[in-house]
């Protein structure tokens, strides 16, 4: 046991232990941490009041009122319900929007950002620094797999008896519009910022954490912290399975010892529900770092001693004193997954077992150890009798899959094989309190039965659009280009965008599209045709908005060369979002 690791001498050994949070603890938070859409309301001297709309979406709303106006942090997934919250929020506080602020960019924080700051209007958008480049990786080269896996994970079609809630608030809504009143920040900061709205101080910090463009809002007279996603009621997402880079642990934990250090009376998360009083705000911010820090140093200790990263995880635990905290339990982050996150972010994939180097193809040893196991109806057999253990049955079902040994006749139907594979992901979820783990498991287990949900595609306006950075485009194109169409090809075409006087060079070869901006590459053939356009036209077509005839007839795209020839070259690209 990893536990074994942390003794020291002259002392006694830390005791540490892991509680796997049940479903029945599952419900009890969803009804403590999340409830009924409800807004709170805290009052402090000089007619300050501080609102907090939870309930209403995966995010909360915090609203700031002072004598001269409002000042909103955090704007809900999309407009029907960041609608909803600020009607209610209004009713109690009614006032002129002075400011928005976003505390990071996930769309749950942002989506309804139209709703506080309509587009046309002139009220102030505050966030990092690099709040535009962590929004715009949302939308970049792996935008396909992260939305899949993120549908997955917050459960798009599972039923409410069977998530009731996500760990940090209501389930998502994907057909509620979600996305449809995205604001990009109009001010940002890097270190600290500080505005005064209504003889109010409002202080911004920069805080890596959950993200590396998190801030927290500080209102330093009323001693009120508002942490956006770097704390909330359950382990924190040191990993998130929808997928995302490494999560920066050491700058979480310098973030959660800043926000110590200010001693807040409140604590209004993005997340989940408040907490008032200073001792009790400081034994939670004291524990969710020292839980993090001990996980970490739990895989610096196990990497150290030459555990490999499975070893790791499999054995990570919390010290005894932190497992019964209702803010650590693994109802949206996990241990496990957590390792294995610092793991690969410190030292990568390999765990150093040699005989990880060279593995096997996974179907070649799945078709191997199948066939050594006594076949293809053995091991369906043995899937099947292990009803005491599903994710044993689990693991036994997606190695015949693998195997690729489906097909012999031996074993069920392919469609029979395939819904027993979902009724093995339903019993494992069944067992799974962790929201985001219980909604992947059940929501792949519909995708086996029914195929994959409808895709979420936020409406894109024309004045949104324009605010997208027009390189976000042109570095999707070499992995969208199509490989079919591409084996045999040399060609490059000239592009042209007016509006900002810059010069493009797009060259296909061999299946590599390269992208060259201001000056050709050298070695780059002689464009087939120049084509000029403006920004917005371009991203337009690239998103299946306009075709590029429709583009061409109304003037906005022009074709010096074989036009025929340049639609061949467009094709061979994927569009869309």
């Amino acid at each position: 046991m990893i536990a074994g690791l942390t003794g020291c001498a002259g002392g006694q050994a830390v005791e540490t232990q892991r509680v796997v949070p049940t479903p029945q603890m599952l419900e009890t938070h969803c009804e403590e941490s999340v409830g009924e859409a409800r807004v709170e309301r805290f009052e402090f001297e000089g007619g300050v009041e501080v609102y907090v709309a939870i309930g209403y979406d995966l995010a909360n709303t915090i609203l700031i009122h002072t004598p001269e106006g409002n000042v909103i942090v955090d704007a809900m997934s999309g407009p029907n319900r960041a609608g909803a919250a600020r009607d209610a929020l209004l009713a109690q506080a009614p006032g002129e929007t002075k400011a928005l602020i976003f505390t990071h960019s996930h769309i749950d924080h942002v989506g309804g950002g139209t709703v506080w700051a309509p587009l046309e209007g002139e009220v102030p958008v505050w966030a990092t620094e690099a709040f535009s480049g962590h929004f715009f990786k949302q939308y970049g080269v792996f935008q396909a797999a992260e939305r899949d896996r993120g549908r997955r994970q917050f459960g798009d079609r599972v039923s409410e008896a069977n998530l009731p809630c996500s760990a940090l608030g209501a389930n998502i809504d994907f057909a509620s519009g979600i996305g449809e009143g995205l604001r990009l920040p109009t001010q940002t900061f890097t270190g600290k910022a500080s505005i005064e709205v209504g003889g109010v101080t409002i202080e911004l910090h920069e805080a890596h954490g959950e993200t590396d463009d998190q801030l927290f809002v500080w209102l330093p007279e009323q001693r009120v912290l508002m942490p956006g996603d770097n704390i909330y009621r359950t382990f924190p997402n040191l990993y998130t399975i929808r997928g995302t880079r490494p999560r920066p642990v050491d700058a979480w934990i310098d973030s959660l010892d800043h926000m110590r250090r200010l001693e807040p009376t409140l604590l209004l998360g993005s997340h989940t529900i408040p907490v008032q009083g200073e001792a009790t705000v400081a034994d939670v911010l004291r524990d969710y770092r020292d839980a993090i820090a001990f996980v970490r140093a739990t895989v610096v200790r196990g990497a150290n001693a030459g555990l490999s990263r499975d070893a790791i995880a499999s054995g990570v635990e919390l010290p005894a004193h932190l497992v019964d905290s209702p803010w650590l339990r693994e109802l949206y982050g996990q241990l496990d997954w957590s390792a294995r996150s610092i793991y690969d972010a410190e030292l990568g994939w390999f765990d150093g077992r040699p005989e990880t180097l060279y593995p096997l193809p996974p179907a070649d040893l799945a078709r191997r150890e199948v066939e050594l196991m006594g076949g293809p109806r053995a091991v369906l057999d043995a899937a099947r009798a292990e009803g005491q253990d599903p994710r044993f049955a689990l693991h036994l079902l997606a190695k015949l899959e693998r195997s690729g040994l489906l097909e012999d006749g031996e074993v069920a139907e392919p469609e029979a094989f395939t819904l027993e594979r979902a009724e093995a992901l339903r019993a494992v979820a069944a067992e799974v309190a962790n929201t985001n783990g219980r909604g992947y498991l059940l929501e792949f287990a519909l995708e086996l039965e029914a195929g994959p949900g409808e895709n979420f595609t936020p409406e894109l306006s024309d004045e949104f659009l324009r605010e997208l950075p027009v390189d976000l485009f042109f570095d999707a194109m070499p992995v969208r280009l199509r490989l079919d169409m591409a084996g045999e090809v040399e060609e490059c075409l000239a592009l042209e965008l007016s509006d900002v006087n810059r010069k493009v060079w797009i060259t296909v070869r061999r299946g590599v599209a390269e992208i060259a901006w201001d000056a050709p590459l050298p070695g780059t053939p002689e464009p087939i045709a120049t084509v000029t356009t403006d920004s917005l036209t371009w991203k337009r077509v690239a998103l299946r908005l306009d075709t590029s005839a429709q583009a061409v007839s109304s003037g906005r795209l022009k074709i010096d060369g074989p036009a025929m020839q340049v639609a061949a070259f467009f094709d061979r690209f994927d569009r869309g979002l």
